[in-house]
This record gives C-alpha cells, structure tokens and sequence, in this order.
C-alpha cells in the first residue's frame, strides 16, 4: 500500500556504489516517462512526479515520483516496508492493521475504534442502509442481503463492525488462499467487477511497469494489511498485500489493494530502488508507481481527467513527503 533534506550537493559528487548498477539515472529514465529528471535535483530533496502516458482503459489512471532517501539502500527498503500513514492525519487513513498469513474475522476487530468523524458516520450509516439497496458501497448481493439494519454503541456499531469484520475476513482468506484468481466478484454500479481483470487491464496500459516488475505480484508470501481510510469524505476499508525483492544492489516492491469498500477496485503501487553515493554518503534513488482503477474515473469525460490525475499526484507527493520526514528525524 511510500525524508526532507535541504542539502545542496553537487552532482559530480554522485557515483554509484561498487557492483552496483552502472547508471542509476539512465536505469531511471528507461523506466520512467518524467523529463528533465536531474540528480542533483533529486539530490537537494526536490521531488519529480507527473502523469503517465493516458491509458484506454476508461477506469484506470497511473502517476509516478522520483526522489532520494538519505540512507543506504538496505535501510531504505526497511524503513519502505514498516512505514504506515495512519500516524498522519493529512494522509486520512484512520486504521491500518496487519493481517497473519490465514486471516480471521478477530483481526478486524480494530474498526470498532474507529474515530468518530463525519466520515466514519457516514459510513456506518451506508451499511445500515444496504439490505435496501440505496447506497453505493462495494460489496456483492449476498453480502448486501446480510448487511445489518440496525446497530447502535459510537461512529461504528458493533453490528457494522461484525459485518466488515466478516467480508473483510472471507476476502482475504480468499486471496490468501490463491491470489487475485480466488476473490470472488461483486456487482456494484450495474456491474460485476472482478479484481483480477482490473489488474490486467491496469498492467496492459502500463507496459514499463508490467516489464520491470514481472512475476513480482503473487510470488512468495505476501505481506497482508487492511485499512479505515477516507473516500471522497466516507471512510471506506480496504485490504492489501505487499511483496518484495532484494538483491545486493536493487530492490523492488510491489503492493496491491485488491479489496475496496469504497473509492477505487484496485490500486497498484510499485519502487524500484537503487543505490547511490552523494559526498561519500550512502543513499538510495527511489521511482514511485501508482496505478488505480476507479468507478469515478470511468464516469467522467475525457476532459476531466486531468483534473483527476492532479489530484492523484497531489495525494502521492503528500504521502512521499510524509515519509520522507519521518526518515529524517
């Protein structure tokens, strides 16, 4: 499910590490659709992130970042890996919780501390609502059917609370279990969704990324987590699983957020790291990818979109910034 340095660093100081990559920078620039990325640009804390090229894929958007963390790559990828944005309220993820490898309802149990914001309200409010059919919430017929009418005790009733505990619990067993092939589809907005074909649609439109990082999503044991975030002012829960790959000189990561209530059906988020030396000092040089596929996206004209992908990449320079001034204290 991604440091402020104000440092002004010369870019003949840059060199690679010994045995790692040759060019850093020309790896980064086959992989990414940025111009004018400089290093020593990156190198002073400035961040560089755009669009990428327009997918025909009506639903699906993709954006990207570059920018360089002040720690070996070893560290990088660590820090990557543990960091959550619940502990930033700008970001508007209220929960984040892991999840074991055979997920239960018990591990949701966390959504009955909710905090009790208009968003989670309005939430809770749209579960009460679901066996009538008149809210928007992802979820499949069967699941609507079972949905509560009824509940009472703070922003997110114990009934509301046992319902996504369950849907939340049934798929992410099923990804556990084999994977984007095994979640069942849902119909929302007079349609079935199937998650597994968001992805590959997503990917299809994405080929650099699809090329770098194949085989990446699905291999080994993922890292699973869920979510409370906020969507469009409704908190919406979401599931996810990271995987990862390490070499002596490279990491890779690739995160998927196969599940939401709310806001999109998949998002993607991908890093490619590589190591590099500034003044003698070991850092890392970091590309950022976000692809989502989102009913919203789908409903607006083409002339909107790009209102859309501003907003994108607005949200994903907010989370890098996050992150990277937790790195730096």
């Amino acid at each position: 499910m991604i440091p402020s340095f104000r440092l002004f660093l010369s870019v003949l100081a840059l060199t690679t590490l010994a045995g790692a990559h040759a060019d850093p920078l020309a790896e980064l620039t086959a992989l990414s659709n940025l111009k004018g990325l400089k290093l020593e640009n990156l190198a002073k804390g400035s961040l560089k992130s755009g669009s990428m090229p327009q997918m025909k894929f009506a639903r699906g958007l993709g954006v990207e970042i570059c920018y360089v963390v002040r720690k070996p790559l070893a560290r990088t990828a660590e820090l990557h890996t543990q960091w959550t944005p619940s502990q930033h309220p700008e970001l508007k993820v209220y929960l984040h919780g892991d999840l074991p490898a055979h997920p239960a309802a018990g591990d949701f149990a966390r959504l009955s501390s909710a905090p009790g914001n208009g968003a989670v309200k309005s939430f809770a409010a749209s579960t009460l609502k679901l066996g009538g059919g008149g809210t928007k919430l992802q979820v499949s017929n069967a699941d609507a059917k079972s949905a509560p009418s009824e509940g009472s005790g703070g922003p997110m009733p114990a009934s509301v609370t046992a319902f996504w505990s369950g849907v939340l619990a049934q798929r992410a067993q099923a990804y556990a279990s084999g994977g984007l092939g095994k979640l069942p589809p849902y119909e929302t907005a007079g349609e079935t969704v199937r998650v597994s074909d968001e992805v590959a649609r997503l990917l299809q439109e994405a080929p650099k990324v699809r090329s770098q990082f194949s085989g990446l999503i699905g291999k080994g044991s993922p890292s699973m987590y869920w979510e409370l975030f906020d969507a469009d002012d409704q908190a919406a829960v979401s599931l996810g699983a990271s995987y990862s790959k390490k070499s002596a000189d490279s990491f890779q990561s690739a995160e998927v957020q196969y599940y939401s209530s709310g806001g999109f059906y998949a998002l993607l988020t991908f890093y490619q790291m590589w190591p590099v030396s500034l003044d003698g000092q070991d850092c890392t040089l970091v590309w950022r990818g976000d692809l989502i596929s989102s009913a919203e996206l789908g409903s607006r004209p083409p002339t909107e979109r790009m209102g859309a992908t501003s907003a994108m990449i607005r949200e994903t320079e907010k989370s890098v910034k996050a992150f990277l001034a937790d790195t730096s204290k």
